[in-house]
C-alpha cells in the first residue's frame, strides 16, 4: 500500500459575527441590553428620540463598548450679505466717465504713453 501524507487544513479566516439589531425605546434600554459575548456588534435604533446605539464586548478589556449616534442637521453655510449700496450703477459711472472725458478735452486733452487721447469709458460698454 502506497505511502499517503496526510493533507494539511490551512486554517479558515474567521469573518465578524454578524450585527444583531435590536430597536430600543431609551437609552437606559439600550444600556440594559445584554452584550454579546461572541464579540458582535449589537445596533440598536431609537427611532422616538432619533438616536442609534451600538454596544460590543472589547476582548482586551472585558467590558463592553457602548456608543450613542445621533443625526445632525447639516448647518447651511453663512450667506455673506452683500450690500448693494457700497456699488455705483453703470448709469452713475457712465456719467461720471462722460464728465470726465468732457473735462479732459476742455483741458486739452490726456495724452497716454501711445500717444493717443485716452478717455475713460471709451468702449462705451
Amino acid at each position: 500500500m502506497p505511502y499517503q501524507q496526510p493533507m494539511m487544513q490551512q486554517p479558515m479566516p474567521q469573518q465578524p459575527p454578524a450585527p444583531i439589531v435590536r430597536p430600543v425605546a431609551s437609552l437606559d434600554e439600550a444600556r440594559a441590553v445584554q452584550t454579546d459575548f461572541g464579540g458582535a456588534l449589537t445596533i440598536m435604533p431609537d427611532i422616538s428620540h432619533g438616536f442609534i446605539y451600538t454596544k460590543q464586548l472589547n476582548f482586551q478589556t472585558g467590558s463592553a463598548d457602548f456608543a450613542a449616534y445621533q443625526r445632525v442637521q447639516e448647518q447651511a453655510a453663512p450667506q455673506q450679505d452683500i450690500n448693494l449700496s457700497e456699488y455705483v450703477k453703470k448709469s452713475d459711472f457712465d456719467e461720471l466717465a462722460r464728465r470726465f472725458n468732457a473735462l479732459c478735452d476742455q483741458l486739452g486733452g490726456t495724452t497716454n504713453e501711445h500717444g493717443s487721447n485716452a478717455h475713460a469709458g471709451a468702449d462705451g460698454k
